[in-house]
């Protein structure tokens, strides 16, 4: 490569990573920023804790609300539920359900009972108009009986709907505790075939209760998400992101674009609570510090505290209290302050010029790619071609264009740092730790381009995903190893023939078995996907209770140490075992930065630890 066009090729990369920089300084203003939560906890507890206490809601509510308790969780109400969580009329002993052969037994005069069906029996006629209408406006046609003992509604073959379709909210009672200065949050149930009428009625419902701030949904799949109605209606109220559930919901993702005037201001918030089946097996210790870390490290900003569903409600109840307390000291201790409404989480936008700039230094690292294996024309020509096509696939999708220059950024810079800087030669302890750092700094240029690409809101709050991560952790790898045996015995056919005729031993076998299960267990835990046992369990904790910021387990233990090893000593070929787990070190520093709801300063610090002590 000539001298002129090496110098404009770097130059060009300079300045596209100033720009990726530019970009992640303005993001790290807005997490700054950043430093309200809401403390919730779900009104069916709230009511199980009145009962439990023989106390009136009202008292209960001005306990929490001392306590600093700031919204409320009212998920819609059923008929029916399966556990009693004083989410359904039958939990709140407003209706019964009764076999039809017991009415016919005890009312065998009134003919039109029916032996063979379930009916709800309710001797309020509002609950009675309730449920009638709200089943009818979701396409369920229901008849009724009455006496003066009460009203009997005949279930037909609906039974399966008493613990799916929502009937509403109680409205007056969430108003009482709107009115003691609570926001409200509603957690509506989702049905088939949304009619306009329908979604029209909820709105109305949702709109006559005070302090509604956020929406969120129960179900898998939210059938309503296409209602161009319902999308207008939910402009006027933030949508409730359940971290690791509602990435999974069918149409959350679309509600979320629909109503976030188009990607200028998305209204989500992420929410953060256990597992109802974890809980029980927590302390106040361990919730808390879990809570912690989700408010730092994933942008989580409301936390919902629940009841544990264990035997001895009395001792739920002291543990629930002791869980909000300590969580609020620590959330004020780092700076946090509460509030009934955290403000929308929405990052600078990125026109179309910074993005086609923030693209460029993943193309030039790569055309040096090519070139140091001596293909400099190839490296140009598809340089080229990559660039048109990234910038054609800015205007047809932003999103799979920014995940596709990320990705690759992530792959060529990890890649080409390690092949520029490993030598054959041994160094000095003092030389190999530079060559580490000059490693980590080429690197770098993997972060500062996933940064660039990817500080948008949809990815920060996970309406997007990079869903990248799996190939960025397996790519460089191989791209590595294929380069250091390409680069030495180039079209040397012979050297290749005989590597797939060499017989192999069975320590070979043994090595090899080794290392694909270090491969098996790197991959499947990148992510956020795969288990962790116990004892690594507790050493992360250790790690994170003394450091703050917890790095990377495979960075300090592993990859970096080996690394060291292979510059002090030299590589060489029969090497390649340690070079597959020395290349995972950068490659895990770059792929950090893929989590794009953890602020850009912990990802630094947790990189930095990984580098300090993995040397």
């Amino acid at each position: 490569m000539k001298k002129q066009v090496k110098i404009l090729i770097y130059g060009i990369l300079i300045i596209s990573l100033i720009a990726c920089g530019f970009v992640g300084i303005q993001r790290i203003q807005v997490e700054s920023d950043y430093k309200e939560v809401e403390i919730t906890v779900k009104y069916s507890d709230i009511l199980r804790i009145a009962e439990e206490e023989e106390k009136t809601v009202e008292e209960v509510l001005a306990y929490y609300k001392e306590l600093g308790v700031t919204n409320l969780l009212a998920k819609e109400l059923t008929v029916a539920s399966v556990d009693s969580d004083y989410s359904s009329y039958k939990s709140l002993g407003k209706i019964t359900l009764v076999d039809g052969y017991i009415l016919k037994f005890k009312y065998p005069d009134v003919e039109e009972i029916r032996p063979e069906t379930r009916y709800i029996v309710t001797d309020d006629p509002e609950i009675k108009d309730n449920i009638i209408n709200s089943y009818a406006l979701k396409g369920i046609e229901l008849e009724y009986y009455s006496n003066n003992e009460g009203y009997f509604i005949d279930l037909g073959d609906h039974s399966p709907a008493l613990t799916t379709v929502g009937v509403g909210f109680s409205v007056d009672e969430l108003n009482v505790a709107a009115k003691m200065g609570y926001g409200i949050s509603l957690q509506l149930r989702s049905w088939d075939e949304p009619s306009d009428e329908s979604v029209k009625a909820l709105m109305e419902q949702i709109e006559s209760i005070d302090n509604v701030e956020t929406i969120y949904f129960a179900d898998a799949k939210i059938n309503m998400a296409n209602s161009t109605s319902f999308q207008e209606a939910l402009m006027n109220y933030q949508l409730g992101f359940i971290e690791f559930t509602s990435n999974r919901q069918q149409g959350f993702s679309t509600l979320a674009k629909r109503t976030s005037n188009l990607g200028k201001d998305y209204k989500v918030v992420r929410l953060h609570t256990i597992e109802d089946p974890l809980l029980a097996t927590m302390g106040t210790k361990e919730i808390v510090e879990r809570y912690d870390l989700a408010l730092k490290e994933r942008n989580n900003r409301v936390f919902l505290f629940k009841l544990a569903n264990s035997e001895n409600l009395k001792h739920d109840i002291v543990t629930f209290d002791e869980n909000i307390t300590e969580f609020i000291k620590v959330a004020h201790k780092v700076g946090y302050t509460t509030t009934s409404h955290v403000e929308n989480y929405n990052l600078p936008s990125i026109p179309i010029y910074l993005a086609i700039l923030v693209g460029l230094a993943a193309i030039m690292v790569f055309i040096l790619f090519v070139d140091s294996l001596g293909f400099t024309k190839l490296g140009y020509v598809l340089g080229a071609v990559g660039f048109l096509g990234y910038v054609g696939l800015l205007k047809l999708n932003v999103n799979i264009a920014s995940s596709l220059m990320a990705l690759f950024g992530s792959i060529m810079f990890p890649s080409y740092a390690f092949v520029k800087v490993i030598d054959e030669r041994g160094k000095s302890i003092k030389d190999s730790i530079i060559a580490l750092l000059k490693i980590c700094a080429i690197s770098f240029g993997g972060v500062l381009t996933i940064i660039g690409c990817l500080s948008r809101t949809n990815f920060a709050i996970g309406i997007s995903v990079f869903s990248g991560v799996k190939a960025a952790t397996v790519a460089p790898i191989a791209l590595v190893i294929a380069y250091l045996i390409f680069n030495k015995h180039r079209f040397d056919y012979k050297y290749y023939k005989g590597l797939l005729d060499r017989k192999i031993s069975y320590g070979n076998l043994l090595v090899l078995g080794l290392i694909a299960v270090v491969l098996y267990v790197y991959v499947t835990r990148s992510g956020n996907s795969g288990s962790t046992s116990n004892l690594e369990r507790a050493f992360r904790q250790l790690l994170d209770s003394t450091l703050g910021v917890r790095p990377r387990t495979k960075e300090i233990l592993i990859s970096y140490p080996i690394l060291m090893v292979l510059l002090h000593y030299g590589y060489k070929e029969k090497y390649i075992p340690m070079v597959i787990l020395a290349v995972i070190g950068p490659v895990s520093l770059v792929n950090t930065y893929a989590h794009i709801h953890t602020p850009i300063m912990i990802s630094v610090i947790r990189s930095a630890y990984g580098i300090i002590f993995g040397i």
